[in-house]
């Protein structure tokens, strides 16, 4: 992540429902969470004029795993935005084990804005303003 850009986090519990077979965190949840803290920053930097506007749906997600999450570890997400085109938005998202702060995951994705219809829409100004920010 970059020092220069606001940061959004969010905390939670790692649950049953989310452990596989191996008794550790399964890797379909790590995509959840960082759609999960994307819509979760969407949701608190938005105006409600905006929220009414526009939706973002991921399009590209690259995802490493560094550790494993186990049940009832407490995890830190945290994310920003990175450059944006026309209509796309760079994300990244790091995902942590609260204590001790042992990268778990880290992701880069690029998300669309869309209009109500899912038609892409341009990245406007007032767009990017609010991400730089908000964190």
């Amino acid at each position: 992540m970059r020092d220069d850009l606001p940061i959004y986090t969010m905390e939670r519990t790692v649950n049953e429902t989310e452990i596989d077979h191996l008794n550790h965190v399964n890797n379909v949840m790590y995509v959840q969470w960082a759609n999960d803290i994307a819509m979760d920053h969407w949701l608190n930097a938005a105006t409600d004029e905006m929220k009414d506007a526009y939706d973002w749906v991921m399009i590209k997600h690259c995802i490493e795993y560094k550790n494993s999450a186990k049940l009832n570890d407490e995890i830190v997400i945290k994310t920003q935005v990175g450059r944006a085109t026309n209509v796309r938005y760079e994300r990244f998202i790091e995902i942590y084990k609260k204590d001790g702060m042992q990268l778990l995951a880290k992701t880069t994705s690029d998300w669309c804005a869309v209009d109500k219809s899912g038609k892409p829409v341009r990245i406007s100004q007032e767009l990017r303003d609010l991400f730089e920010i908000h964190s």
